[in-house]
């Protein structure tokens, strides 16, 4: 079976606050005008670790420190059927990654709007479209750094 790496950043400033972005409403994606955690795809050759930290900067234009995988999430991804995308099984590895600068946001490629919101804030911005707020290792995570 065929499936696509997505690198995807649980970004946090070491203050309870985590940074989030939302997808242009106008653009066919599986989460179309929604908030998520930024991310991307794997390009071929490229590592992970890279991919997470160059993902990050072309979404929000900050540096970012990657510093564990929190999980390895499956999923299959419906796209919209005018993006002309074909729905496909992915892998969702999950980073924690810690901001290196708290320069203003800079939203660009997909992601029209950026903000940093505390963590108790979270779900009023993140729905079930998050499929990854379903990991339970991410759980934990957020729960560990919500104390």
């Amino acid at each position: 079976m065929k499936f696509e790496v997505i690198v995807r950043a649980v970004i946090h400033d070491g203050k309870g606050n985590l940074l989030i972005g939302r997808k242009d409403p106008k653009t066919p994606h599986p989460l179309q005008g929604r908030w998520h955690f930024i991310g991307g795809r794997l390009e071929y050759e490229e590592d992970p670790w890279s991919a997470v930290m160059r993902e990050v900067e072309e979404e929000v234009g900050i540096k970012v420190t990657p510093l564990r995988i929190i999980d390895a999430y499956p999923e299959f991804l419906v796209w919209p059927k005018e993006s002309g995308v074909p729905s496909e099984y992915t892998l969702h590895l999950i980073f924690e990654c810690l901001a290196e600068e708290a320069g203003p946001l800079k939203p660009a490629d997909d992601v029209v709007e950026a903000r940093w919101v505390d963590i108790s804030e979270l779900n009023q911005y993140l729905d079930e479209k998050e499929s990854l707020l379903r990991s339970l290792r991410l759980q934990d995570f957020l729960r560990e750094l919500a104390r």
